[in-house]
């Protein structure tokens, strides 16, 4: 097959292509920047730019080859699952778009405690509270995901520009961010700024079992998702150009931002005190306090809510795009037929999107009911991420089991980054079943870690067998 697309259905799916490079760029940036992973890069201290630069070279570089080779025999709707499709089959595709939307609903359930941890940086400390309200989080993860499924049933026509609005403000904070490396509002005349440690350095870290858990954690959380945007790829003009050449841009610009942003947070914050939860807002408040002028502490708090709002349009774009896996499974007859139902003015999946915002509002609501659910929460999250690792090793797979069975061969230089990235996922596996901080029965948290990607992957291949004896079974 020259184009494995012929078998999708590309000309009547309804979709509207409103996208086109400039949108799938601006897209890359909010989806790939997380500003929690700089916080964590910062715990390896003034190290981390090493750490950043074999990230970038393993797995960053690797993935953006990954999406250019794809995306040019695969320009469909669905992104990695079609890849995978194609490529593997239509179980590894299944599964593939499976643990992909675990991920994707697990981590857009944390947005109410984000939110609230803005807000309470925001606020100053008589806001404290705010981070450990329950039931503040649950009225904010009603309201947000209330206006995210609103947006999203308006379709791409509204809601890339709410992407663009929160690429937009990340990229300006970051901008700030990077004035706070030599410009130190605080510092008055006779006490000169001293930094917590110094921002950068090239120095090797120690290779420890901690130091390559950060690394691991960091390089794979941090780095990924040059390839979401495919899944709009019927939504996009010219997909194959457009994806192909959107990865290629925004690559450097967001290694540039995580390095110039980790380096900036060391310069006001002991590595080890870093808050993981909002490493950004802590070095806002740190820096528009103790002495400097009014104006530039009511500009730290107003940064600090732009950012909280970056972060609410980064995890609509997350929505969008896990609402079309549904969509086009159910093309692939995986999934019931009414997953299919487009709306009828704005043609986006509105029976996809409810669902999913549906159950990532129920995930919220329960991780916020208590204490304990929060640290269940946490173990939930780690095992989200070991699902999206499985996605990962899905996707380099492909170009490795293509050959030459389809338009391009991929190249030796392809190859062996899609096995040092596999490698790099692999890592984050291992690491996932160890814990950064201390817990108190580790086998118990590495069992609990396993226990939820086994037992929901087997949940897909049963459906998928289900579908699949549906599909073949004699009409009656």
């Amino acid at each position: 097959m020259t184009h494995a697309a012929s078998d999708a259905p590309a000309a009547g799916h309804a979709l509207r292509r409103q996208l086109g490079r400039r949108d799938l760029v601006l897209m890359q940036v909010l989806l790939v920047y997380g500003v929690t992973w700089a916080g964590l890069a910062a715990r390896q201290g003034s190290a981390h730019m090493v750490f950043w630069l074999a990230g970038i070279l393993l797995l960053l570089l690797p993935v953006a080859g990954v999406v250019q080779y794809c995306s040019r025999i695969w320009p469909l709707e669905g992104g990695v699952y079609q890849w995978t499709r194609h490529a593997l089959g239509p179980l590894p595709g299944f599964l593939a778009a499976w643990n992909f939307g675990l991920w994707a609903l697990l981590v857009v359930a944390s947005l109410g405690l984000i939110t609230a941890t803005s807000l309470s940086y925001a606020l100053g400390p008589p806001a404290a509270w705010m981070a450990e309200s329950t039931w503040l989080i649950a009225v904010l993860n009603l309201l947000i995901f209330g206006l995210i499924l609103l947006v999203n049933v308006r379709g791409l026509g509204i809601g890339r520009w709410v992407g663009h609005f929160g690429t937009a403000v990340t990229l300006l904070v970051v901008a700030l961010v990077v004035v706070l490396l030599v410009v130190h509002p605080a510092a008055r005349q006779g006490h000169p700024p001293v930094g917590a440690q110094r921002p950068f350095a090239l120095a090797w870290p120690a290779l420890t079992a901690l130091s390559l858990n950060l690394f691991a954690k960091l390089t794979f959380n941090g780095l990924t998702g040059l390839e979401q945007v495919a899944v709009f790829a019927g939504e996009t003009r010219d997909p194959a150009r457009s994806i192909l050449s959107s990865a290629w841009i925004a690559a450097p610009l967001v290694a540039l931002m995580y390095i110039l942003t980790t380096g900036a947070l060391l310069a006001y914050t002991p590595a080890a005190q870093i808050d993981l939860n909002g490493p950004i807002p802590q070095l806002l408040a740190a820096a528009f306090t103790g002495g400097a002028a009014p104006a530039a502490v009511w500009l730290g708090r107003a940064a600090i809510l732009l950012l909280a709002s970056a972060t609410v349009a980064q995890y609509a774009v997350i929505v969008a795009e896990t609402a079309r896996l549904p969509l086009v499974a159910a093309w692939d007859r995986l999934l019931p037929a009414a997953f299919m139902r487009l709306h009828p003015r704005y043609r986006t999946p509105t029976r996809s999107l409810t669902v999913i915002v549906g159950l990532a509002l129920a995930v919220a609501l329960l991780s916020s009911a208590d204490a304990g659910a929060q640290e269940a929460f946490q173990v939930i999250v780690t095992s989200a991420n070991v699902c999206y690792c499985i996605n990962y090793l899905f996707m380099f797979a492909v170009p490795l089991a293509a050959g030459r069975r389809f338009a391009a061969t991929p190249s030796a230089l392809l190859r062996a980054g899609c096995v040092c990235g596999a490698a790099v996922t692999l890592l984050a596996v291992v690491f996932s079943f160890v814990p950064v901080v201390a817990v108190a029965d580790p086998r118990r948290y590495a069992l609990k870690v396993a226990a939820l990607p086994l037992l929901m992957n087997a949940v897909a291949v049963l459906i998928y067998r289900r579908a699949q004896r549906a599909a073949t079974a004699p009409t009656p």
